[in-house]
């Protein structure tokens, strides 16, 4: 039975419309390109804020994912009165952080005030009467064994750099820097020739006076 020409191009549009079905189909099946979703990478540096009992209080640039206790050595150490036991030296910082180092309420440190005996020592009344402004013991200083200031600071003219490095905002660099100059340009005969040795700055020297001396 012949096929006339009618329907020869019903069957060829059917054909079309078939192909073109399985093409639809065929192309909502492929798989879509998964989706990249750019994340911001973490700052390599951070800018802290160090204030309260710290050597030199300031701004700070230090590495992402720094410690307060990095924060304060590059703050040159705490002062003298520094409490550090209500501080979380091992807290992370992040940038913009603001860290405060406190005061000690009732500083312990033996450095008796002016005109005040400290604790533990004998009163003018109790020991014999000895004017100390106008008859100095040989060699002008107090011995150690009458407990003045004299055993309670550090001699920079004998100090190893181990206990220069024990005074705050003296590390170990700048001990080392201290015990050098004292070997190549000899005894220091006044404090504020420490201002000479590289790192040693006054701010520094005005705090770590009353525990300096050079007999």
């Amino acid at each position: 039975m012949a096929i006339s020409r009618a329907e020869q191009l019903a069957l060829a549009g059917f054909g079309v419309a078939l192909l073109a079905v399985v093409f639809v189909i065929v192309a909502n099946q492929r798989v879509p390109a998964p989706v990249v979703v750019a994340t911001p990478s973490a700052p390599a540096t951070i800018k802290v804020h160090v204030v309260g009992e710290v050597v030199w209080p300031g701004q700070y640039l230090l590495p992402a994912g720094a410690h307060v206790q990095d924060a304060i050595f590059a703050a040159h150490g705490p002062t003298l009165i520094a409490d550090l036991n209500r501080v979380n030296l091992a807290a992370v910082l992040r940038d913009g952080d603001r860290v405060v180092i406190p005061r000690i309420v009732q500083p312990p440190y033996p450095f008796p005030a002016a005109g005040r005996p400290s604790p533990g020592r004998a009163t003018p009344s109790s020991r014999p009467s000895v004017d100390r402004r106008t008859h100095p013991p040989a060699g002008g200083v107090p011995s150690k064994g009458e407990g003045g200031e004299h055993d309670r600071t550090v001699n920079v003219n004998t100090a190893t750099a181990e206990e220069l490095d024990r005074l705050p905002g003296i590390g170990p660099v700048l001990a080392r820097r201290i015990v050098a100059y004292r070997e190549q340009q000899g005894l220091f005969r006044r404090l504020d020739e420490l201002l000479k040795v590289e790192g040693f700055g006054r701010k520094l020297l005005q705090r770590l006076e009353p525990a300096l001396r050079l007999d």
